[in-house]
């Protein structure tokens, strides 16, 4: 079925994981990247159980207890760890790095977790759910030193009983307001971190219905105002507030499906965008749902409709994307679609130059974060995979960007990731055609050109160099498919890290990928860590955090204070540790990180807190940093080094031998200056591309001279194209720069008339004939005539076929041909892969993907294996 998904942003909410069996080991469940977990807590345990490990007792020789990679490698490491041995020693009467807690009597099923707070407060909250026959439980925890101690908090909520499912949830804009939602028709809102809360009542429907209404989905958060807020009940009835709820919420329609907010570019941030119909009921209903795209405008307290035959849509930035069937009365609701964006509030449209959707192909915007647009579309037949566009800055002219990119049938997995410590870097996942492998690819300028990732040194290949070696990342997609690892991490204030799982080969393997590091934004990596890790970024880079993953009890945590050069090591318990979760304040700033799990023997619940502050304790000095240029390995002109869309950044990082800490409330030191244009600052327009190793556009030979809107119009004129347009979001300064020259196409030409076309300034002065000439004359202009009349009806009628069947598949290449993709697939041979086509059973039975935790069967497998997706069962198996 063709559809629009869209990825929402995580918060740092903790969502709720569901469990169906109640048995303690199946049930607690790991922290993901998403923070779920849940629990069946136990009594507390005495913190008196924890037994102090040897580290405290007596000094460590360089080559006792444990030591990582670097510090075998690496004197300098050393030098640090008799910085860290001496602040161990320094602990007097126990007195250790970690604070450990239970949570006390807590029985209940289900535990929801949000950080309130920033600016290093450490406001946690936790709410525990449990259903009981029909009736429910529900205890609030808060916690105001990073989850060292908590504290029952339910009185502050009058101890009522709040959703198993989205019951607490939190303000994107402010983590200091959090909502509880209820199974009756209110909910409770606090605006300082849980310390008091306010009860907020919805008003009765517009409908009259004697029936209760109930917050049924999570809350509608504006993407820049924080206090406003949209509901939808259990009846589909649209509620607002524009305070925050200090007021009561107030209904304004009915029979809404979905809802987004407007934005403050496109001036309508007091709208709200909502799809409005009748809900088909899933055994009697014929064809799809057929909806109304609505506005609604609180300065005018007016509804407008402003799009028909809607089937989904979605509001990002001044963007609204609407996917609407080309039919008047579509029959299914996999009948052909086509994407309708406007640009300003939805009063005028615009048809996206993108592939017709027919039932088998959908789409999806990745991200538009940039000034540009990320939209993936998948390719005719349930491939599994499809082309991935980058928008112009009007959001209706796309370019083709990558080719065989992954994106798996009917799921929202994918492994397109933005980094977030450096701008323009993207990362993803692309197919090959061949043998349906995948391997890594990379872009620095935003989508303009992909590249493998490169090959770090010293790491051994893991198949034939033959078949090339590069980085290979595993994303979502690996830990949907049982991979032990974690996504990639990256953060703002962490300018240039990025953390990632990985191995070199050709393609992706399936054995235990080790993490890598990079500190220049994805040009070069390093191998930190053998074997899978949990890890997070702290101190804005400063201070890098990881736990080992390969058995699912852990009792260690490592740390580097230097880009993971040096990594050292501290046992935080001698109990067995079920390990669920490493968490760290939102932002990556914080020096505190909690290491949460459950012992395995009492099946408690625990959480281990430490402060970094304690073993780092110097904040460091202006002659710890050093300047950083982002994009310096970019390959561009000479003179231009680390420019990237017209501008050149510069950062203020920590040196490599740092021993130091940023601290909270380091400012980052940024500077930047405008470049001179050059050609890298322009894509190709419509109808030109750059062949390989070029850097001029020029006309695409298979674009017809009839696919021109000016030649479909008849109307003939000189057609002045330059043939470039400016990336969106580049401010290059033209001035002493590259500036695209135009080049006049002649339309005449390209239309096919050639020097047989008329033109009215090149006839003469009439002449005078007379006699058997006049006759002659006559006659042959009667032919012309004759001939012109049949030509113009065939012609007439080509132009009435042309326009009914209107090219939609319309794009231009940014910097893409086909020796480049190529490249890519000749670096790949055929290989051993994990899931084959020889049998069903075959297929059924190395589904059975390994399970974190220890949980879910497990299939021993070979060293190298090779990711293969060619059906709907590997997709999703």
């Amino acid at each position: 079925m063709a559809i629009l998904r869209y990825e929402r942003l995580f918060t740092f909410t903790i969502l709720v994981f569901k469990c169906f069996i109640f048995i303690p080991d199946i049930c607690y469940g790991a922290i993901s990247e998403v923070h779920s977990f849940q629990s069946s807590l136990l009594n507390e345990r005495s913190r008196s159980e924890v037994l102090f490990p040897s580290i405290l007792r007596k000094k460590r020789s360089p080559d006792e207890g444990f030591r990582t990679e670097s510090e075998k490698k690496d004197s300098s490491c050393l030098l640090q760890q008799v910085n860290f041995r001496d602040t161990i020693n320094s602990l007097k009467n126990g007195v250790r790095l970690e604070e450990t807690h239970v949570f006390v009597n807590e029985t209940k099923f289900n535990l929801a977790l949000a950080w309130a707070s920033g600016d290093n407060l450490g406001i946690l909250l936790v709410l525990t759910t449990d259903s009981k026959g029909f009736t429910h439980e529900s205890t609030l925890w808060r916690s105001t030193d990073h989850g060292r101690s908590w504290k029952n908090w339910s009185h502050a909520v009058d101890n009522n009983v709040f959703r198993m499912n989205d019951g607490l949830q939190r303000n994107p804009l402010n983590p200091s307001k959090v909502y509880l939602v209820s199974y009756e028709p209110f909910l409770y809102v606090t605006e300082n971190g849980g310390e008091t809360w306010k009860k907020s009542e919805l008003e009765k429907p517009l409908d009259g219905s004697p029936f209760e209404v109930v917050v049924d989905e999570q809350l509608e958060f504006h993407p820049e105002m924080e206090d406003y807020v949209a509901v939808i009940t259990n009846s589909r009835q649209l509620y607002v507030t524009y305070n925050n709820f200090k007021t009561k919420a107030e209904s304004i329609q009915q029979s809404v499906h979905a809802v987004k907010w407007g934005s403050v570019k496109a001036k309508t941030e007091k709208c709200l965008y909502v799809t409005t119909g009748e809900f088909a009921h899933p055994l009697f209903s014929i064809g799809p749902e057929i909806l109304d795209l609505q506005r609604y405008d609180s300065r005018s307290n007016t509804w407008k409709t402003i799009l028909k035959r809607v089937a989904v849509f979605d509001v990002q930035d001044k963007f609204i994307y609407a996917s609407i069937y080309k039919s008047e009365n579509p029959k299914t609701a996999e009948d052909d679609k086509l994407m309708m964006i406007s640009s300003d509030g939805g009063d005028t449209w615009g048809e996206a130059q993108l592939p017709t959707l027919t039932g088998d192909r959908f789409y999806s915007v990745l991200d538009m974060s940039e000034g540009l647009i990320f939209m993936h579309v998948d390719n005719p037949g349930d491939t599994g995979h499809g082309t991935l566009y980058t928008s112009s800055s009007d959001g209706i002219v796309y370019s083709e960007s990558l080719r065989n990119h992954l994106f798996p049938n009917y799921n929202s997995i994918h492994d397109f990731y933005k980094v977030e410590s450096i701008r323009g870097v993207y990362m993803a996942s692309q197919m090959n055609e061949v043998d349906k492998s995948i391997h890594t690819v990379i872009t620095f300028n935003r989508g303009a050109e992909w590249l493998n990732v490169s090959r770090p040194d010293g790491v051994e290949c893991k198949n034939a160099e033959k078949d090339g070696c590069y980085l290979q990342i595993h994303n979502a997609y690996s830990v949907h498919r049982g991979v032990n690892a974690r996504p990639p991490a990256s953060s703002k204030s962490a300018n240039g890290i990025i953390l990632v799982h990985g191995h070199v080969a050709s393609n992706l393997q399936t054995t235990p990928p080790d993490v890598f590091l990079s500190t220049d934004g994805g040009y070069h990596f390093k191998k930190v860590l053998t074997g899978p890790h949990a890890y997070e970024i702290a101190d804005s880079g400063g201070l890098l955090v990881a736990v080992p993953i390969s058995q699912d009890v852990v009792d260690i945590i490592k740390f580097s204070t230097d880009e993971g050069n040096c990594w050292h090591v501290y046992k935080f318990t001698n109990d067995s540790i079920k390990f669920t979760g490493l968490l760290t304040e939102p932002g990556g700033k914080s020096m505190t990180v909690g290491i949460w799990g459950y012992t395995s023997d009492t099946k408690k619940w625990t959480v281990n807190v430490i402060d970094f502050n304690n073993v780092v304790k110097d904040e460091c000095k202006e002659d710890d940093y050093e300047q950083w240029v982002p994009h310096s390995g970019l390959k561009t002109q000479k003179g231009h080094e680390g420019c990237l869309l017209g501008q050149k950044e510069t950062y203020r990082k920590l040196k490599a031998d740092s021993w130091c800490r940023n601290g909270y409330a380091r400012p980052a030191a940024y500077s930047n200056e405008r470049c001179t244009c050059i050609e890298d600052d322009y894509e190709c327009d419509f109808g030109f591309y750059r062949p390989d190793g070029s850097t001029k556009c020029i006309r695409q030979p298979e674009i017809k001279a009839e696919e021109i809107d000016v030649c479909k119009n008849q109307h003939l004129e000189r057609l002045v194209s330059v043939g470039y347009r400016l990336i969106p979001g580049d401010v290059c300064n033209p001035n002493g720069g590259f500036q695209p020259k135009a080049e006049e196409d002649d339309l005449n030409k390209l239309c096919g008339l050639g020097d047989k076309s008329v033109i009215m300034s090149d006839i003469a002065a009439p002449k005078t004939y007379t006699g058997s000439y006049k006759l002659v004359i006559g006659s042959i202009i009667a032919v012309i005539v004759l001939l012109v009349a049949v030509v113009g009806a065939v012609f007439a009628y080509k132009l009435v076929l042309l326009r009914r069947h209107k090219v939609v598949y319309r794009y231009s290449a940014l910097n893409t041909t086909d020796e480049r993709d190529n490249d890519y697939e000749n670096a790949l041979v055929s290989h051993d892969t994990l899931y084959r086509e020889s049998s069903d059973d075959e297929v059924e039975q190395e589904n059975q993907s390994p399970q974190r935790n220890g949980k879910g069967p497990v299939k021993e497998k070979p060293d190298i294996r090779s990711f293969h997706d060619d059906s709907d069962d590997d997709m999703l198996g």
